[in-house]
């Protein structure tokens, strides 16, 4: 990473006034475009905040002036910023041009919360080493921060969160936390002040202050799956934490903190920045807990992500999973939802999404194959005066098809207010399936139910057309917006996801004894839910002979097991007491069986064996 510098010498150094009066137009009549006939939630938007956004751009744009004044070309950015953070949604963003779309300011440490005594309270989760203005080793891991240049620190969070966008109150919030000292200028102004002055209680709880200045870097861009991919991510997020990590936890960030581990379970290379996997002991009981930092895939893609998930299931201890989505903010749609097959012995339901009836959007059904599915309902939609098509599932069916349930135990996810899109379409699958409880340390999860496109997919879908409106924004400057908004299914069909996110089953707000020792307090929180369901294990092995087929089993919490073979019922054992082997004759040369397990009426288990060359084999993940 290229070596920073002070948001002064930054900002000293900054080109303003650069954008002519024609590229500022350009930029506003883009941005009223997308909203008025691609945004798939501005009519929810408008009715639940009571807001305008068409009607502010269509002023700005007449109160555009003539010159290249660098003030009014700032007073540009920050009204067409304003206009899309009062929409309070993370997907549909206004991206500053060069040179503040590259780089992120920062401070050299980053705050987490806990509640003690009914109040927020903030320590130092982590510092830079071997600054010079850290030579106070009393600013370490640890340390409560009380306030910020005199702002008692709670107060100076929720004044931050109120300036931020986002779905609901927890999910401004949590983002406020997370971005309080590392934030990017992509999405809005650099601080107002240069430095900070901040007093914090030391190890023998005396008060103390340091002066910390803000710092600039480069910032890489967010990695993109292929071309087509359905999308549902927070770019900035995305883009912060992987910064945060290379200023802080260099050692997670190259893969090298979790081979230290003895618990650790061992994660492929390529995927060691996405998946933590480990073993924890807690109360004497031993579970596994698998933490996923993002639903984008890397160069093996999709099948790739969901093949490892799959395996570090079959690797973590069998009487239950801790499965940890905190922070996650996203990636690609299509992964997230079969990783959750991979918990389930029942198909998966996956949510739908549609698209607003537009007359551009039905442009864009009408020009690309992806998009086809929803042609006929778009049509319909515009002839009826319907607002939206139908709702239609990023995921074909036989994709779940082709992937095996493997884990059988019980299943707590944990949540916070910082999942947002893919993950909360994860979470909202979770919960809407009855995959298992939901174990909360917010409220809400961040409540981003929608499809993210940017401006540069809008112009290539339309690439080689006549009349395409979409223009690119000069000096990279950008615009995304969902697209498609995601509804959900089961208990809950019909409720969109975006603003009301999954709610968890339980809270358990953070201590301070969670952030100082691994999250201590939490993980016995997720046991007790585990422990109010019942422990599971179907574990079957297969043979054949003389035209029959012969299984033993080994099972926990499972009655009943039912044989399928090549599409069609076969016979139906009862496990009480795991009695064995069980034959089913007459289906010798058999391509395909599934063994159903079920307890007290209902599917709890599968095992699924294709033939590979002479034997019945278990399925692999996506093996084709």
């Amino acid at each position: 990473m290229t070596q920073a510098t002070s948001l002064t010498d930054f900002l000293g150094t900054t080109e303003a006034g650069r954008l002519t009066p024609v590229q500022r137009r350009l930029i506003v009549d883009q941005a009223l475009l997308l909203l008025e006939q691609n945004y798939a939630l501005l009519p929810f938007k408008v009715a639940r905040y009571g807001i305008n956004p068409l009607q502010r751009l269509r002023l700005l744009r007449q109160r555009l002036g003539r010159d290249g004044d660098p003030e009014r070309e700032w007073q540009t950015h920050l009204e067409v910023l304003d206009v899309f953070n009062s929409l309070r949604d993370l997907h549909t963003r206004y991206t500053l041009p060069q040179p503040f779309n590259g780089v992120a300011v920062f401070l050299p440490f980053l705050l987490k919360e806990f509640a003690e005594d009914g109040r927020r309270r903030y320590l130092v989760s982590r510092r830079q080493a071997d600054l010079p203005e850290l030579d106070d080793q009393a600013f370490r891991f640890g340390v409560e921060v009380t306030h910020w240049n005199g702002v008692p620190i709670a107060r100076a969070v929720d004044r931050f969160a109120e300036r931020l966008p986002g779905a609901n109150a927890d999910a401004r919030h949590a983002r406020a936390v997370q971005m309080f000292t590392v934030r990017s200028l992509a999405f809005a102004a650099p601080p107002d002040e240069e430095w900070i002055d901040l007093c914090y209680l030391d190890a023998q709880q005396q008060s103390r202050q340091i002066r910390l200045r803000w710092s600039a870097t480069p910032i890489e861009s967010a990695v993109s799956p292929p071309a087509g991919t359905p999308l549902g991510v927070d770019v900035e997020a995305a883009q912060l934490a992987r910064l945060r990590a290379a200023l802080f936890a260099p050692d997670a960030l190259a893969g090298l903190a979790a081979t230290a581990d003895p618990a650790a379970v061992p994660v492929v290379p390529e995927l060691t920045t996405v998946f933590e996997a480990r073993r924890v002991t807690v109360g004497g009981r031993t579970i596994g807990h698998l933490r996923v930092r993002t639903f984008m895939p890397t160069a093996s893609g999709i099948v790739g992500f969901v093949r490892e998930f799959a395996r570090l299931l079959t690797a973590l201890p069998p009487d239950g999973l801790v499965l940890d989505v905190r922070g996650n903010g996203g990636g690609a749609v299509v992964a997230a939802e079969l990783c959750l097959q991979a918990l389930s012995a029942r198909p998966v339901e996956p949510e739908p999404a549609q698209f607003a009836a537009t007359a551009l959007n039905l442009r864009l059904c009408r020009t690309n194959e992806s998009l086809r599915p929803w042609l006929r309902s778009m049509e319909q939609s515009l002839e009826s005066g319907a607002p939206y098509s139908a709702g239609l599932p990023f995921t074909e069916r036989e994709w779940f098809e082709a992937v095996p349930q493997s884990y059988f135990g019980p299943v707590v996810l944990l949540t916070d207010a910082r999942c947002y899109s893919a993950t909360d379409i994860f979470a909202a699958g979770f919960q809407d399936n009855a995959l298992g409880r939901v174990l909360g340390t917010d409220g809400n999860t961040g409540a981003g139910g929608g499809n993210v496109w940017q401006l540069g997919d809008l112009i290539g879908a339309l690439a080689g057309q006549a009349d395409v409106p979409f223009q690119p924004l000069p000096l990279g400057a950008g615009l995304s917006l969902v697209i498609r908004r995601v509804l959900r299914v089961g208990a809950n069909a019909g409720t969109p996801l975006e603003d009301y996110g999954v709610v968890p089953d339980e809270v358990h707000h953070s201590t301070r004894r969670d952030i100082l020792h691994d999250d201590a307090d939490l993980m016995v929180a997720a046991v007790e839910l585990l422990e109010k369901s019942p422990a599971r294990r179907f574990d079957v092995t297969l043979s054949e002979a003389e035209g029959s087929i012969t299984a033993v089993f080994a099972v926990l919490g499972v009655e009943r097991a039912d044989f399928e073979v090549d599409g069609r019922p076969r016979y139906s054992a009862d496990l009480g007491g795991n009695p064995g082997p069980v034959e089913v004759v007459d289906c010798g040369g058999a391509g395909l069986v599934r063994v159903r397990g079920f307890d007290a009426g209902e599917v709890v288990a599968l095992r699924t064996f294709v033939r590979r060359g002479d034997t019945l084999q278990p399925l692999e993940t996506l093996a084709d």
